[in-house]
């Protein structure tokens, strides 16, 4: 299935044009050798392919009152430079997410692989209404030496929210993570603090072999080839064409085309309750974590600890400057899921855990005028949904400062991302904020 669709024409301003230019640059069809030398070497000074001047922000930002409030914050840091720049070259809220999402895959494939479940939840500006996308963990057929995982269905959630809500085309969403896994981007520090607390050698061969560290260069050529071919044939070929082919192939059969077909996500209304005289409160439906995440909102605050890596758990949220708003929540059930890498396809599989399904991003927004004051969600452990439910109760129902909020909860049970506008976005969003977990290693940008 392949999202693109007629689009109107529009002049863009010189900036986003430039950084829509740039995103495009995967988009065409074939490269002479002088292209890719001249391609590596961009990668090398600007692995995202930000628009030149542009620096990452501060990890709590705010915006003007004279200029359209975007923003995203996401686990992992590349994967936000990535979807701050989908932002800034045109894109919708719901662009940025999937943009993440592919990104993340590259970035952070500990906790968001390609073979993550998860679930998403959309509210979207133009019909005022939120939608949810769950994908949860589906045990395939067979194992690889002797450990179960989880059918990879989460390209065909992501490639249907980006049908519905997407505005970019979709090969723009895609071409960014391919770069990324193309050419190679410098280990994070949310990627090696996976890597330490599992064992370098166990994310090592997660990733195919060799010895990863902070700031080690992380060059991934079959993953770039399976999202090569998801951005030119769409995520359909991920599921039902050639690529599901060739990982049923390389999996000797534990994972049938068949059982990839079936494997169907969830796109329905979310589980939702009304919050004061107009405002909902949106989390993802069962089976997925949204009674949690709603029980964080009535003020239940997560038990646990305060997690020292991913524990297999990652979040990512964006809005745009049109007031619309896309939240994921993914889990790859314990940090690198399966431990197990698809020959010739670079996507580490799931693990088939009890925990892997307990997963929600929260959203909360008006249906009446389609304003949202609150987007996030959480990774670092199971209990990550009911702290975001728990940051959006202290946030705006107790009225506390985002960054004040997530700082004094340490962490607990969970890190948080979050966009909050208490006073909402259209009265010119002085009062937006955005933030990433001070006990994570993510990071939260603006898009203006």
């Amino acid at each position: 299935m392949n999202a693109e669709r007629p689009r109107q024409s529009r002049t863009l301003p010189v900036r986003h044009a430039l950084a829509l230019a740039g995103l495009f640059m995967l988009a065409a069809c074939g490269r002479s050798e002088t292209d890719r030398e001249g391609e590596a070497a961009a990668q090398a000074a600007n692995p995202t392919g930000m628009t030149p001047g542009r620096a990452p922000l501060s990890r709590v930002v705010a915006d003007s009152v004279s200029s359209p409030f975007g923003a995203v914050a996401a686990d992992e840091s590349r994967a936000a430079e990535v979807g701050r720049d989908v932002l800034l070259a045109g894109g919708n809220a719901t662009d940025a997410a999937v943009a993440m999402y592919f990104a993340m895959a590259v970035t952070l494939p500990s906790a968001a692989s390609l073979g993550a479940s998860g679930a998403c939840i959309v509210h979207n500006d133009k019909t005022k209404a939120a939608e949810a996308f769950v994908f949860p963990p589906i045990t395939a057929p067979g194992s690889v030496a002797g450990q179960p995982f989880t059918v990879p269905s989460g390209v065909r959630a992501i490639t249907l929210m980006h049908v519905r809500h997407g505005q970019l085309r979709w090969e723009a969403t895609v071409a960014p993570a391919e770069r990324l896994a193309r050419f190679g981007v410098p280990v994070s520090r949310a990627l090696a603090r996976d890597l330490q607390t599992s064992g370098a050698s166990l994310g090592g061969r997660a990733l195919g072999g060799g010895s990863l560290a902070e700031g080690s260069s992380l060059i991934q050529p079959e993953l770039a080839s399976t999202l090569g071919a998801i951005r030119q044939r769409g995520g359909a070929d991920f599921f039902q064409g050639q690529l599901a082919r060739t990982m049923s192939e390389q999996l000797g059969g534990a994972l049938t085309v068949d059982a990839l077909r079936a494997a169907v996500p969830q796109a329905s209304a979310p589980m939702s309750e009304s919050y004061g005289m107009r405002r909902r409160v949106y989390v993802a439906p069962a089976p997925a974590a949204g009674a949690s995440a709603l029980a964080g909102f009535k003020g239940q605050a997560p038990s646990g600890p305060t997690p020292t890596d991913s524990g297999g758990f990652a979040g990512l949220s964006a809005v745009d400057g049109k007031a619309g708003a896309a939240a994921c929540a993914l889990s790859m059930g314990q940090t690198f899921g399966a431990r197990t890498i698809v020959p010739g396809i670079g996507v580490v599989l799931g693990a088939a855990t009890p925990q892997a399904g307990s997963v929600s991003p929260v959203i909360i927004a008006n249906p009446g005028n389609g304003e949202f004051t609150f987007v996030g969600a959480g990774g670092g452990a199971a209990t990550a949904a009911q702290a975001t439910g728990y940051v959006a109760y202290a946030t705006i129902e107790r009225d506390q400062p985002l960054a004040n909020v997530l700082a004094s909860r340490g962490g607990q049970g969970g890190w948080v991302n979050a966009i909050a506008c208490p006073s909402g976005l259209r009265g010119g969003g002085a009062t937006c904020r955005s933030a990433t977990d001070p006990a994570g290693a993510g990071l939260a940008l603006s898009a203006r």
